[in-house]
């Protein structure tokens, strides 16, 4: 049963993080199709292989591959911004070399990881700056990147640049594998937990919603019931007076209650200014009052949990 349930959260994790990077190959027009699959096995290897490492750590998997896609698009930015003309090889083997350096190092420092990713709670001992001492480095790596186009580089030489930074990575996260590793683990665990509590408030904020809608289609209807039977119109559409339609009306009260105001749709009459306004009233109210609710059922499950 533990064993099925550590299988769940492995393909869960790997699955949303695939459709994460499928979204991103999808906005990236220009991504050569050889390193976007070669991303998807690194992910799939990486949590499958903390799958048969450490048994059990289904919130460390879950942390891992969603990183490992933030990681992705991490380098998808740097390379694009600064090594445009990398050749595709150097551009798969430069991905490739920190994962590979992190998976190397959590081997060599697998006794030390495991008393920490296989234990379902926050370590009550933290240290904030041990911790992530190690983005220091990395930020500096990525950093100097952007200094390129003033240190006057042979453009045939970007290769070889783009290879030393992307092992100069790997040397520090191999380093840092186990600081990395702690990392990863309390994020997971803050995930899980937010997910939970978040999931016991799915019937209040399923009610709040419920009564935001109806707030919304209410006033779109009587905006358009106004606009409709009266002799002049109460709306600038895209700088034209005009009637309003239904789903104008309703975009304009999903707007209007989110107190964006784009501008293409505007009242123009002093009566439905007032409309407006109450509408805005009346939803500032709903917002204040729901989260009330939703919070105070919060606290009572929580007090009942702790009983």
């Amino acid at each position: 049963m533990h064993v099925d349930r550590s299988i769940r959260h492995w393909f869960g994790a790997v699955a949303f993080t695939v459709f994460v990077m499928a979204l991103i190959a999808l906005a990236i027009a220009d991504l050569d199709n050889y390193l976007f699959a070669i991303m998807l096995v690194m992910i799939a290897l990486a949590v499958g292989f903390f799958f048969l490492l450490f048994p059990g750590s289904q919130f460390f998997a879950l942390a891992l591959a969603n990183y490992l896609s933030v990681y992705s698009c991490i380098y998808i930015y740097l390379s694009t911004a600064n090594f445009a003309d990398v050749a595709p090889v150097a551009a798969q083997i430069g991905y490739i070399v920190p994962v590979l350096a992190f998976l190397l190092g959590v081997s060599w420092k697998r006794h030390q990881i495991r008393t920490i990713v296989t234990v379902p709670r926050l370590r009550e001992q933290r240290h904030f700056g041990r911790v992530m001492r190690w983005t220091v480095p990395l930020f500096l790596i990525g950093a100097l990147t952007f200094m390129l186009p003033w240190l006057k580089i042979d453009p045939s030489n970007y290769d070889a640049v783009f290879l030393v930074a992307m092992i100069g990575i790997a040397i520090v996260v191999f380093f840092a594998s186990h600081d990395i590793a702690v990392f990863l683990l309390d994020t997971g665990l803050l995930f899980e937990s937010f997910f939970q509590r978040t999931a016991q408030l799915a019937i209040p904020a399923f009610a709040f919603l419920t009564f935001y809608s109806m707030n919304i289609i209410v006033f779109a209807a009587l905006y358009r019931i106004i606009d409709r039977f009266s002799d002049s119109a109460h709306f600038t559409v895209a700088g034209q007076l005009r009637d309003i339609t239904f789903p104008e009306a309703l975009y304009f009260s999903v707007i209007t209650l989110s107190t964006v105001g784009y501008g293409e749709i505007t009242p123009f009459s002093d009566s439905m200014r007032v409309l407006t306004s109450i509408q805005i009233v009346l939803g500032v109210l709903l917002l204040l009052f729901g989260f009330s609710e939703i919070m105070s059922y919060s606290r009572e499950k929580r007090q009942s949990h702790d009983r």
